[in-house]
């Protein structure tokens, strides 16, 4: 490539030639020079001070970079309540759309099923039960308290008193089983979401309650009337949007770096620039044999539900174990033929060298490699360099 002082030198010979020819001379033929080599630029100090071309050395500099990743938002699934059907049955209505907002409790929709019917039958039987086993108890505590008075006025014999504490602790033993009778058919009762009591009535108490328990958002719903379900059939899913998860992934090479708890932002490509904040809580303990990443939980607080879950976001996460590495001015860094290069000088040459840069911060890329400590490269003026060796656009020769 023509070095850069003899094609400033060459204009001011092209500027006049037209003069003379606009005189009717003949112009004189410009000057021959020895082309540079390629990826070389050779100026001298005066020539480069007067292009306005600056140059600054290569520093080492101890940074704690923080990493990149790409991620998911998704549920807080301490948040999250996937609601499904705990028994077989039809769904008789259902009284929420998805994106409704629920309090905890909340009913979503009402089960009808035979099992139900089965459980008040059991249940009613269990009190029966246990009535009658209290009202025995109560009469064999009668039984042997009369009996021991009877002993001591001596009107009975002491073996006729052993016969009545017998038959108390057997009284005992049975309330006892038939009160866990019952109390196994209540349970049964709550866990289908009734309320189990003596005046119930089993006719109108026949449908099965389908609660959240948690409040939130209403992000999915599965149920329709009519729907014929089984236990374990999904029919809502409820979540609390005012704090997400963001699922990432990270080279394994890069997890040394990471540690619980530090902090994270993140941009998303719905609210362009801006940044929002988060903390890296979890670190996978497993690698993907396929990729050879490890995945990543971050939590974030989302007031007014902006991130929506499945929205993808660009993380960067704070590292806390700075390392050296080198550094020059992001001016400093030009795209030559697709790859980042500088511009090294050596003496009246500037060179260029095709680097692998990091990270920028404050106006200073790293560079990964490519360069030593100590090197100058062209600050101010590398463009006017890059162009040099580039050349004119064509069509513009």
């Amino acid at each position: 490539m023509t070095p850069l002082s003899d094609r400033l030198i060459r204009v001011a010979i092209c500027g006049a030639a037209m003069l003379v020819a606009a005189c009717g001379g003949d112009p004189a033929p410009p000057p021959d020079s020895d082309a540079a080599p390629d990826g070389i630029v050779v100026i001298d100090d005066r020539d480069a001070e007067a292009a306005g071309i600056a140059v600054a050395p290569v520093r080492a500099v101890e940074r704690r970079e923080p990493l990149r990743a790409s991620g998911v938002v998704a549920f807080d699934e301490r948040r999250t309540a996937r609601i499904g059907a705990r028994l077989e049955g039809v769904v008789a209505d259902v009284y929420v759309q998805a994106g409704d907002r629920v309090g905890d409790g909340a009913m979503l929709a009402a089960l009808h099923s035979h099992v139900v019917h089965d459980a008040w039958a059991d249940y009613f039987r269990a009190l029966a039960e246990r009535q009658r086993a209290e009202a025995e108890l109560a009469f064999a505590r009668t039984a042997e308290s009369r009996a021991a008075q009877l002993v001591a006025d001596r009107a009975l014999s002491p073996q006729e008193l052993e016969r009545a504490r017998a038959d108390r602790i057997a009284a005992e033993q049975a309330a006892a089983a038939a009160a866990a009778d019952l109390t196994r058919a209540e349970q049964e009762l709550g866990h289908y979401g009734l309320t189990p009591r003596p005046d119930a009535n089993p006719r109108e108490d026949d449908l099965v309650p389908i609660r959240t328990p948690v409040a939130g958002a209403v992000v999915e719903r599965h149920a329709s009337p009519g729907a014929a379900v089984m236990p374990g059939t999904p029919l809502f899913v409820v979540s609390d949007l005012s704090r997400v998860w963001i699922d990432a992934e990270i080279d394994e090479a890069l997890v040394g770096r990471l540690e619980v708890g530090s902090p994270v932002t993140f941009t998303t490509g719905a609210y362009g620039d801006e940044v929002f904040e988060g903390r890296l809580a979890a670190i996978g303990d497993v690698v993907n044999p396929a990729t050879r990443r490890v995945t990543l939980r971050v939590e974030a607080d989302n007031p007014g539900g902006r991130l929506k879950p499945n929205m993808f976001v660009a993380l960067t996460i704070s590292t806390g174990t700075p390392r050296q590495v080198l550094v020059v001015p992001s001016r400093a860094v030009q795209t030559l033929d697709g790859e980042p290069v500088v511009f090294v000088r050596s003496g009246t040459t500037f060179v260029r060298r095709p680097v692998a840069i990091g990270l920028e911060i404050d106006d200073e890329v790293a560079i990964e490699r490519g360069l030593s400590e100590g090197e100058l490269v062209a600050t101010a003026g590398a463009f006017l360099l890059k162009s040099e060796i580039a050349g004119p656009p064509p069509g513009d020769e």
